[in-house]
């Protein structure tokens, strides 16, 4: 079950939110009561196996809790953040490491098929906040297992974030008031969902087109290979930040405050400005749990590089188990390395020169993060670099349109719009157009095959 789905749309989120709202507002054991069943529900719809793994593993988390404020010894707090990252690293990088194997010293060795979790890889990282946090007394007291429970596996961010720290779900959970305007959440929601089945869904045709096909062998035109490679740019984009939209606008509606995860990152004028915009809860998961940790920049420059290196790497291999994304991590460790010693790269990325500098790596990196493997990654880079043969492409013709919209919509139209936004013809235009937006979305909704969301695979 996805956020995009009818059966979620009509079926179950909103009798859900008049449920929570209406009977449970004042009462904090039927509030509880209620997620825990909502929660379950939408893994199971996952799969029971995944489930349970889940279920088992917030059971895990909870004694680890219990274990740290019980015995206050660093060796009980190490083998608990050990014990927590461990299923991950089993699950998600056993069949890379064995392939790597084989592939570098010609052994033959096999893997059997492993269930992976749904959400698993953020789960994991909010499990690890969690013990951080109660480590180093940032927590009031130690979350019982129902609250466990509900955090490692809240509904709306739990297949792809926002990744969220226990002490904002913790007051979301006990909130005795709604703040926020239902109109405003609903609204929020059509964006994201508008977002997606709209826009990512459909470009993601182009972008499938592309890749798929370099994959498989085929040549394309120069062009073509970068119209395919800026679809993928905005694919991921839309796609990722819609359902960041819907899980906060859910969040909204059920009285939680969730982290804002983009900031216009496409509007950003360096490599540090971009990763300040981009999935910020996970920028920040980082700095907080790993970064820091390791000396920040309060060290030497070489530790300082080398903690960078670390935390690049981490990242790119949080993302997928493929050297691509390896590949991918390193490039913006470099580039980042390079823009924090280079003054005269920061004189001169600035303006429209660090916009056009920003988005051309940024659009570049995304080649390695889509393929499938090295070399797709290299096969693709070459041809969009003088390596591409003939005319470009009807499909790309066909989509064009679509990609010069999605990329007007990455404009800051904000900053423009607000000063006409109390005119009363502005509000009345502004409320037909989410009226007609939300009915072309249903319709795609109900209409449209099932389609992931990307990071729902990381």
């Amino acid at each position: 079950m996805t956020f995009s789905s009818g059966i979620f749309l009509i079926g179950i989120l909103p009798w859900f939110v008049v449920l929570y709202r209406k009977v449970c507002a004042n009462n904090t054991l039927s509030r509880r009561i209620l997620f825990a069943v909502a929660n379950s529900i939408f893994l199971i719809w996952g799969g029971l196996a995944s489930y349970l793994m889940l279920l088992f593993y917030a059971v895990v988390i909870w004694c680890f809790s219990l274990l740290i404020t019980k015995i206050k010894q660093n060796w009980i707090f190490s083998i608990s953040l050990i014990l927590a990252v461990t299923p991950l690293l089993f699950i998600k990088y056993t069949r890379f490491v064995i392939e790597s194997l084989n592939s570098f010293i010609g052994s033959n060795f096999t893997t059997s098929k492993i269930i992976v979790p749904m959400g698993i890889s953020f789960v994991t990282f909010e499990a690890v906040s969690l013990l951080v946090d109660l480590k180093q007394n940032k927590l009031e007291k130690r979350p019982s297992l129902i609250d466990t429970y509900l955090y490692l596996t809240f509904f709306p961010t739990v297949t792809s974030g926002p990744i969220i720290r226990f002490n904002e779900f913790e007051q979301g959970l006990n909130c005795s008031s709604y703040s926020f305007d239902i109109a405003e959440a609903v609204e929020r929601i059509a964006i994201g969902l508008s977002k997606k089945i709209l826009i990512a869904d459909k470009i993601s045709v182009l972008a499938d087109y592309y890749f798929d096909g370099v994959a498989s062998g085929r040549n394309y035109s120069v062009a073509g290979l970068w119209i395919g490679s800026i679809a993928y740019t905005l694919q991921l984009y839309f796609d990722f930040s819609g359902y960041s939209d819907m899980a906060i606008g859910m969040g909204q509606l059920l009285g939680f405050d969730i982290r804002e995860n983009f900031n216009k990152p496409y509007q950003a004028q360096s490599i540090s400005d971009f990763w300040k915009r981009w999935h910020k809860s996970l920028t920040q998961w980082f700095r907080d749990y790993v970064y820091i940790p390791l000396g920040g920049n309060r060290c030497s420059k070489a530790r300082h590089i080398t903690n960078m290196l670390i935390v690049w790497l981490l990242t790119g291999l949080w993302h997928g188990a493929d050297w691509s994304f390896i590949l991918w991590g390193i490039g913006y460790f470099i580039l980042l390395v390079v823009e924090k010693n280079s003054e005269s790269l920061r004189k001169f990325a600035c303006g429209v020169k660090g916009h056009i500098y920003t988005l051309f790596f940024v659009n570049l990196l995304w080649v390695p993060f889509r393929a499938s493997n090295l070399t797709t990654t290299f096969n693709y880079i070459r041809g969009m670099f003088g390596g591409g043969s003939g005319m470009l492409e009807n499909k790309a013709v066909r989509f064009l349109p679509l990609v010069i919209i999605a990329v007007i919509l990455c404009f800051p139209w904000n900053q423009y719009l607000s000063r006409i936004a109390e005119k009363k013809w502005f509000v009345v235009l502004r409320g037909v157009t989410i009226i007609l937006v939300v009915f072309l979305t249903i319709c795609g909704a109900m209409n449209s095959s099932y389609t992931p969301y990307i990071y729902g695979n990381f």
